[in-house]
Formats: C-alpha cells, sequence, structure tokens
C-alpha cells in the first residue's frame, strides 16, 4: 500500500488527484534521489522527468522536502513492517536485519540527507520525526509490548531508551561510514540490547 502524507482531493477543484500522476511523480522523485541526492533535487526537475507541470507538484506537496519524504516514506515503509510469530524477539531480530540491508542501499543515503537536511531546515526535522521516526518507535513500543506479554522480556522498560539502543548504532554507522552495517554486527548488538531486557531463568531452569 502506497504510504502518503498529503494523499488528498485536490483543494481548489475538490477533484481526487490522478493516482497514474501521483505515481510518476513519486517514481521521478525517487529516481533523482538516487542519481543526484536530495540537495540538489528540485521540484522543476521531477516536473520534467514526471512529465507533469511543476503546479501540479506545487498543489500537491508545499516543498521538496514533503516530496522528498513521501517518496523515502514509500520506499521504506512496506519494507520494515515487523512480522508477527509467536517470538517477540525474533521478529525484532528479523526487522532490523531487513532495516540493516535496505539501509545498506539507495534508501540509506536518502535517509542521510534527510537527517543531515533537518539539522538546519525546522520542516523537514518534523516531517522526519512526525513521519518516520515516531511511527517506528510507536511500532518498536506494540512489539516490546507484546515480548512483555509473552514473558520474554522485563516489565519495566522504557521504550525510546529500548528504541535508541536497537536503532542508534546503525544510524551512527550509516551517518559516519566508520564502518559497514554488515549482519555481524547487527546481530552482535541486537543480541546485547535483547539480552539485557530479557528476565533472568529461574536456577532450576539453568540446571
Amino acid at each position: 500500500m502506497t504510504i502518503s502524507l498529503t494523499y488528498m482531493p485536490d483543494p481548489a477543484t475538490g477533484r481526487r488527484r490522478n493516482p497514474a500522476t501521483h505515481d510518476a511523480i513519486l517514481d521521478a522523485t525517487g529516481v533523482l534521489l538516487d542519481e543526484i541526492g536530495f540537495d540538489k533535487l528540485s521540484l522543476e526537475g521531477v516536473a520534467a522527468r514526471a512529465g507533469v507541470g511543476k503546479a501540479t507538484i506545487y498543489r500537491w506537496w508545499p516543498n521538496k522536502s514533503s516530496l522528498a519524504m513521501e517518496a523515502l516514506l514509500r520506499e521504506a515503509g512496506p519494507d520494515v513492517a515487523f512480522p508477527e510469530t509467536e517470538s517477540a524477539r525474533h521478529d525484532i531480530e528479523n526487522q532490523i536485519r531487513k532495516l540493516a540491508k535496505l539501509y545498506r542501499g539507495k534508501t540509506g543515503r536518502v535517509v542521510c540527507e534527510m537527517i543531515g537536511l533537518s539539522q538546519f531546515d525546522a520542516e523537514t526535522m518534523r516531517l522526519f520525526n512526525d513521519n518516520y521516526l515516531d511511527p517506528r518507535r510507536g511500532a518498536v513500543k506494540q512489539v516490546l509490548l507484546r515480548g512483555i506479554k509473552n514473558g520474554e522480556f522485563k516489565e519495566d522498560l522504557d521504550f525510546d531508551v529500548i528504541f535508541d539502543l536497537l536503532y542508534g548504532p546503525i544510524i551512527q554507522r550509516m551517518l559516519m561510514r566508520h564502518a559497514g552495517i554488515d549482519e555481524r554486527h547487527i546481530d552482535l548488538h541486537v543480541a546485547l540490547v535483547l539480552d539485557g531486557i530479557t528476565p533472568a531463568k529461574p536456577k532450576s531452569e539453568l540446571i
């Protein structure tokens, strides 16, 4: 399912957007983000690549930050959903492996640019937090709650801290590029975090 921040009837005409035009604009945005990056991206360039008028883009997206964010969410959103099995721990491990693979490619480069720009652009920071980070924090909280209910995790968790511990190292490596986001690193740091929130087994089970 396409994730849209602004998919609604055109306020000027009351008519719904043309889905084909909407997708063409997002496709063009994704291609240009890959080719030239966010900094050089322009609404004029997107309009030319998509074969639409610049006014069409301005009617639906107020600026290139909102357009790039929607293109990013369309690509990254469906691929980072948590699976739901009998083990919340396994679901977290599998989701983070999928996310790390995504961050090793084009999506990682775009996320880095959005984070960088957000340091100087309050609107980009708001869009990134509201539409990218906050939903992921909510999803992690739900899977942790499921793990608590299943007895896999301790009950007194600070969900924001756990989120930062799980995803912070990945984002740091992606931004600083001092080391790769390889599966060995992912498995090691995720195990350290999850082992720390796993209840100790009774001595009788250790014998």
